[in-house]
């Protein structure tokens, strides 16, 4: 296998995030040399410093299986002013949420922290167990637990138990999310081309039009040409009431004739289209 060089590799931080667990996967899946690992926050900040860098790496959530897309990630990623960046790899990591705390009993805890989705994965366990418990968001679960380091006894966060270890924090309960069978997605930016597998997907963005019958229009351009797509979100535009963005992952290569083929008309009848990259899919 090829090595793939660069010189600054950039994870959702702080040190000790489920983004740093999946970047280690990339490292050693794809074999990637890199001078730095960088823990980055928040992901705005990460994808600015990648399109400023473009020689660089970047590791970045896209998508929980409870809590669906990570909103920051795709209403940034489309803000990219360099195209020769892609999502050039995807892993997915197995999220089991602990209770961790610099106490070590669970009574004194009046302040929860955490990453908004890892809060939202965790509510029914919040709710049930904590009244009046103050729910403070952070931008990162590595970031709940060093904030919970300095604050003291009073304060919980919602982490992984190797998160507890880096910060040396008591783990007051393990396995709390809701859903057992809890992952999250993450993707690999960078400026090279990993599409030339047979097993791949094909992320891109566009804007229709607002009228009525204008997404139905699209969707039928990928039946027509029997294009199957894997999922789809949509996402407010933030430039007018009613106009939404779409995000699509679809099931083949960008260089497959019926896929290019069906992109081409797409671009025809929307505002804008982006294509995001094709790339091989996570196996398990």
């Amino acid at each position: 296998m090829n090595i793939l060089k660069t010189k600054n590799l950039y994870y959702l931080g702080p040190e000790g995030s489920y983004a740093q667990s999946a970047m280690h996967c990339f490292v050693d899946d794809l074999n990637i040399c890199a001078e730095n690992l960088i823990p980055l926050k928040p992901i705005t900040k990460i994808l600015q410093t990648i399109d400023e860098n473009p020689d660089d790496m970047a590791v970045l959530p896209i998508e929980n299986s409870i809590e669906g897309i990570v909103r920051e990630t795709i209403d940034n990623l489309i803000k990219i002013n360099n195209k020769s960046i892609n999502i050039s790899a995807e892993t997915v990591i197995p999220i089991k949420h602990c209770l961790v705390s610099q106490s070590n009993n669970i009574s004194d805890i009046t302040n929860i922290l955490s990453h908004p989705q890892a809060l939202g994965q965790c509510s029914e366990y919040i709710c049930k167990h904590f009244q009046g418990v103050n729910i403070i968001e952070t931008s990162s679960t590595s970031e709940a637990a060093k904030i919970a380091k300095q604050k003291g006894n009073q304060y919980a966060a919602i982490a992984s138990e190797l998160t507890a270890g880096i910060y040396n924090l008591n783990i007051l309960k393990k396995e709390i999310n809701d859903e057992k069978d809890n992952k999250t997605r993450f993707i690999l930016l960078s400026n090279k081309n990993n599409n030339d597998v047979n097993d791949n997907k094909t992320s891109i963005f566009f804007t229709v039009i607002n009228e009525p019958g204008s997404l139905v229009n699209v969707l039928n351009i990928f039946h027509k040409y029997n294009i199957n797509l894997l999922y789809i979100e949509s996402r407010p535009s933030k430039k007018k009431m009613g106009e939404y963005n779409f995000y699509v992952d679809i099931d083949g290569n960008i260089n497959d004739k019926n896929i290019n083929a069906a992109i081409n008309l797409t671009e025809r009848i929307t505002k804008k289209l982006i294509i995001l990259g094709s790339y091989p899919k996570f196996k398990k």
